[in-house]
């Protein structure tokens, strides 16, 4: 709209643009001056405020550091800062529009409370759990815990993304971790019976004779560290019988004899899927055992059924089978079926070639 007429009050600084002169002169006439102060007045007291720094508080938490400049200082440490206003500000439009747009700001916080809690309890600390889904220590502290120190009970509500990013969260042990050292001591002791004596197994894993005995017999906990080195040592010597040793070469025949003593058995008694299941028992011949409703036997039949009808390698029949490689060489060298052996390493032999 093109404008060719100014109105100016010279008391109290009244403008206005218009149309026409006679439009302009009716503005002006009509305006009022004590009005026109009590709206600049209110203009200047608002900018004023916007522009003033409330009280400053920084954070006292013993455990979260809340930073200047965001809407949980304004909050919690009742700070009132220009930057934590502004921060606040900001946080109140975007949760307007959120709810303009149907969305939800927060949902309930017990599923991402129970999925944290079932992580502890397998042995993964609440901080290592922070650190997976990358949000601050504090927030799970409060989602688990609360704030006593303000009285406040464990947060019943989070953010989406909060509960989507710990709910993405997997068991990640740390290296000192305990665990369960069910399938730990049973792979030492089938090693043992394959005549690895107790004081070789030590100094290949780096330890000592007296700390290995008593997780050998089942009488100490281990950490996921050395639940890992033992499972690597495993399945690098799980089909190696010991080489002689000793004097007249007589240690892995001593060894394992006293593995027969104690009731050990060797590795073909055990498969990889049950090893560490503490219901699970080892298959000494007398039966057959029984992995997912389906005895072991039925491996040997499908991997015989698998190889006639394409040429598979080890790692092929596998992943068919939906188990692990050593699983189904211990089926094969148990059912004593050295033809498949042979056939599945010369097919590894002539893709490797």
């Amino acid at each position: 709209m093109a404008t060719h007429a100014t109105a100016t009050c010279t008391d109290c600084g009244f403008t206005g643009t218009y149309e026409t002169q006679p439009q302009a002169d009716y503005a002006l006439r009509r305006h009022s001056c004590d009005r026109q102060r009590m709206l600049q007045a209110r203009e200047a007291r608002v900018a004023a405020r916007k522009a003033a720094s409330g009280p400053t508080r920084d954070c006292t938490c013993p455990i979260a550091r809340h930073q200047h400049g965001t809407h949980a200082a304004y909050v919690i440490d009742r700070c009132r800062c220009r930057p934590c206003r502004d921060a606040t500000a900001a946080y109140e439009r975007n949760r307007a529009k959120q709810r303009a747009y149907g969305r939800q700001a927060y949902v309930p916080a017990g599923h991402a409370r129970t999925h944290v809690l079932h992580l502890m309890s397998q042995g993964m600390g609440w901080k290592r759990v922070a650190a997976a889904a990358g949000i601050d220590t504090s927030v799970v502290w409060k989602l688990l815990y609360g704030d006593p120190s303000r009285n406040q009970a464990p947060t019943k509500r989070v953010m989406p993304k909060t509960a989507d990013a710990l709910l993405a969260v997997t068991l990640d042990l740390a290296p000192g971790a305990k665990v369960d050292s069910t399938g730990t001591t049973r792979r030492l002791q089938a090693l043992v019976a394959m005549g690895w004596s107790q004081s070789q197994l030590a100094t290949r894993l780096g330890m000592l004779p007296s700390n290995l005995t008593p997780i050998a017999h089942g009488r100490r906990g281990v950490t996921k560290a050395t639940a890992d080195a033992v499972t690597a040592l495993y399945d690098e010597l799980w089909s190696t019988p010991a080489p002689p040793s000793g004097r007249h070469g007589a240690v892995p025949t001593k060894t394992r004899n006293y593995a027969a003593r104690m009731g050990w058995v060797g590795p073909l008694a055990w498969d990889d899927d049950t090893i560490d299941d503490p219901e699970a028992r080892p298959n000494t011949g007398t039966d057959e055992p029984i992995k997912g409703g389906h005895r072991v036997r039925l491996h040997v039949e499908d991997v015989e059924w698998l190889l006639d009808q394409e040429d598979h390698t080890w790692d092929g029949i596998a992943h068919r089978l939906g188990v692990r490689r050593a699983t189904v060489e211990r089926a094969l060298y148990r059912a004593g079926r050295d033809d498949l052996v042979a056939r599945l390493t010369t097919n590894t032999r002539g893709i490797a070639a």
